[in-house]
Formats: structure tokens, sequence, C-alpha cells
């Protein structure tokens, strides 16, 4: 009998342990259930977040993509440009600049070895023009550039301005007053006798 009620008691206060215990697993079972929507809810912001983040990272990728080939086309199409403008052929300066005479004797020729864009060259045919007055003489612009003057671009392509008095070398790179009066009197006392100058230049001679 005694045996009987131990057994009993046992049994009965492990059926309430085992009832506490599932109670206790219910109970965290609908913390748990109660809980997945806040944790769903954080796991969509997350990947949300993410993927916003994607989209901008992307967007800003795909902007720069743009951007680029932008500035590369128009660095090429300003290298197309320059390479074109410098195969383009420039004008041609060859020909009289100006032209004199004169009663006595006819006035020196003197030719100025040039090319378009000289900016040295203009400033010779300005000293030259400035006493074509007092000093008469021809001035012609012989252009280097010219298909038929290789032989003076070869000669001359490091050096201009080149001047000839009477088809003979007389001086390169710059002119001053006193040199180009001292030229055009040795050139009209002389009786056109122009004595060549030394130092002509000749760069295709000294690339060889």
């Amino acid at each position: 009998m005694i045996f009987s009620t131990m057994v009993s008691n046992t049994t009965t206060r492990g059926s309430r342990r085992a009832l506490m215990s599932s109670h206790h697993h219910i109970l965290l079972l609908s913390g748990v259930a109660s809980l997945m929507p806040a944790v769903t809810n954080a796991f969509i912001a997350t990947n949300q977040h993410h993927s916003n983040n994607n989209h901008q990272l992307t967007t800003l990728i795909h902007r720069r993509s743009v951007h680029l080939p932008k500035r590369n086309s128009f660095q090429l199409h300003s290298s197309s440009s320059s390479s074109s403008d410098e195969e383009q052929p420039t004008n041609s300066v060859t020909g009289p600049i100006y032209e004199m005479t004169n009663d006595n004797a006819p006035p020196p020729k003197i030719k100025l070895f040039t090319k378009e864009g000289c900016t040295l060259c203009d400033k010779v045919k300005d000293i030259l023009s400035e006493i074509r007055t007092d000093y008469p003489h021809s001035l012609y612009a012989v252009d280097i550039t010219d298909d038929d003057k290789q032989v003076w671009f070869d000669k001359y392509k490091y050096d201009i301005p080149v001047l000839h008095m009477e088809d003979l070398y007389w001086t390169k790179h710059r002119l001053t007053k006193e040199e180009a009066i001292q030229g055009i009197e040795e050139a009209v006392c002389g009786g056109g006798e122009f004595e060549c100058r030394k130092g002509e230049p000749d760069a295709g001679r000294l690339e060889h």
C-alpha cells in the first residue's frame, strides 16, 4: 500500500514536471513566434538596405561608365581633329611680297625662305618693308613646305627665316635694320655682286 502510494506520487510528480516542461516549451515557442515578425522585418529591411546600396552603387558605376566614354570620345575627336589638321596641306606663301623698280638700276632681289605662321619671318618682313623706300629692293617669299621646294626644306627646316640676296646666302634667324641697310647697299654699290656669307645652314647634310 505504501509502495503503491509512493509510485502514485512519483507518477504524479513526473506528470507535473512533464506538463510544466511542455508548458515551458509552449511559452518558449510562443516567444519565438512573437519575435519572428520582428526578425523577419529586420531581415527584409537589411535586404532592402543592401539592395538600395547595390542599386546606388550600380547607378554610380553606370553613371561613371557613361561619362568616361564621353570624355574618351571627346579626346578621340580632338586627337583626330589635330591629326587631320596636321595632314591637311597649309596654304603656300610663295610669291612676291612687294616688288620695286628703280630708274637707274634694278633694285636688289631678296628671297625670304619661310612658311605659313612663321612669326620670326614676319619680323624680318617688317624690317625690310620699313626701309624699302630709302633702300629700294624687291622681296619674294619662298615657302619651304611646297612640294617642289624639298631641297630648301631639307636645308632650312630648322633655321627659317633664311634670307638670300641675289640668290646668294645672306643671313638667318633675325635681321636688324642696320644689317638690312648694309646688305642692300653692298648689293647696289657692288653692281649686283653680293658676297655670299658663310654659315649657310644645311640640316639635311648634318642629319646624314
